[in-house]
């Protein structure tokens, strides 16, 4: 009796293993084809070009022109790619700007590939989130997810080591403070008081020290930078056609971006409900940077390695009666267009990881 109940289990699991295979083969092809026509560091450039420019003309270093021409070869000057970050970055980035381009760039993906790596693997994901398309694509470009994805991940993962945890949020806070916006409401409704302390007290001392060594005034050229910025991308169909936000989704049909923010309410709810209850980290991962998604009206496709870790992590329950529908799950979010539909697949897994729970209990 037991053979016909195994096969009934292993053929759909044979399916959604074949599925979830094809759409990693075709990710990586699709990779693969991008160097062909986008040369490595697309995105690091920008923020070595922008460190080279703090250290020799800082009051430069929100001109878009200028940055672009720092930057020359190998990306040349057809479109504009500025330096958008806050000074408080500056002290990430200036070390890897005094070294020779193609150096640093290597030295930054490897450096920042095993933090993220290191950090997924605290979190409970196996070490071959690293493999997952998005997270390729970060090898290639050289943004900063692994960076600011595996500070924030490792905090949430030290849950016992309070000082540690609040020192790590603070850190990506000051590089790229919309992907951890929500963290304050995590850490409350977690109660943990102590790291949201030091958190703030950490990114404060950032910034204190960004106006000593660099002035005030890049401050002000800063928040005078972002609105600029967003004429660049929402002007460019390109750019806009990769983004993955739900203010991006909506500014492509011609509607207003602004009408995304009505579900602020709802993203911090997820947060606040996903750190309150006894929920799995995984989880946590996804309702935090699903929610972050949310309320950010720029973030492009390479942004969605910050949920390779989750998903592998599903990808490891092998012993759920719900593992094939977790594979199907994973290979949707890899083969969809990578725009926010792609995120949504991975939206559904805490939902089917109820349903197992609760099919489990019953």
């Amino acid at each position: 009796m037991a053979a016909p109940k195994l096969s009934v289990r292993l053929v759909p699991s044979v399916a959604a293993l074949a599925a979830l295979t094809a759409a990693i083969a075709a990710g990586w092809h699709d990779l693969w084809l991008l160097t062909k026509v986008q040369a490595p560091g697309a995105d690091y450039s920008c923020f070595w070009a922008g460190a080279k420019a703090a250290l020799s003309r800082p009051d430069k270093l929100y001109d878009f022109a200028y940055v672009t021409g720092l930057q020359g070869w190998p990306l040349g000057h057809a479109n504009l790619r500025p330096f958008i970050y806050p000074p408080s970055a500056l002290f990430v980035f200036t070390p890897f700007a005094l070294l020779p381009y193609w150096a640093g760039f290597t030295l930054w993906v490897l450096a920042t590939a095993a933090l993220f790596t290191w950090a997924g693997m605290k979190a409970g994901a196996p070490w071959f989130l690293i493999l997952a398309p998005p997270a390729l694509l970060i090898l290639n470009c050289g943004q900063v997810t692994f960076l600011v994805g595996g500070l924030a991940i490792a905090a949430f993962a030290l849950r016992e080591r309070a000082v540690a945890a609040g020192v790590l949020l603070g850190l990506a806070a000051v590089v790229k403070p919309q992907l951890v916006l929500l963290a304050p409401i995590a850490l409350i409704a977690d109660g943990r008081w102590g790291s949201l302390i030091v958190m703030g007290l950490t990114g404060l001392a950032v910034c204190l020290a960004a106006v000593a060594a660099f002035g005030l005034q890049p401050w002000f050229d800063w928040l005078a930078a972002l609105p600029r910025f967003r004429e660049v991308i929402f002007n460019h169909p390109g750019l806009v056609a990769d983004a993955i936000t739900p203010y991006a989704f909506l500014e492509r049909r011609g509607l207003p971006g602004a009408w995304a923010y009505a579900l602020a309410p709802l993203a911090g709810a997820a947060v606040w409900f996903a750190f309150r209850k006894p929920v799995a980290l995984p989880d946590r991962l996804i309702a935090f940077f699903g929610a972050g998604l949310v309320l950010t009206p720029y973030a492009m496709n390479y942004e969605l390695a910050l949920f390779a870790p989750a998903v592998a992590a599903y990808l490891m329950r092998r012993e759920d009666r719900l593992w094939p529908l977790y594979v199907l799950l994973a290979a949707a979010h890899y083969r969809l267009p990578w725009t926010f539909a792609s995120v949504a697949p991975v939206l559904l897994l805490p939902a089917a990881g109820y349903l197992s729970r609760r099919l489990e209990a019953g």
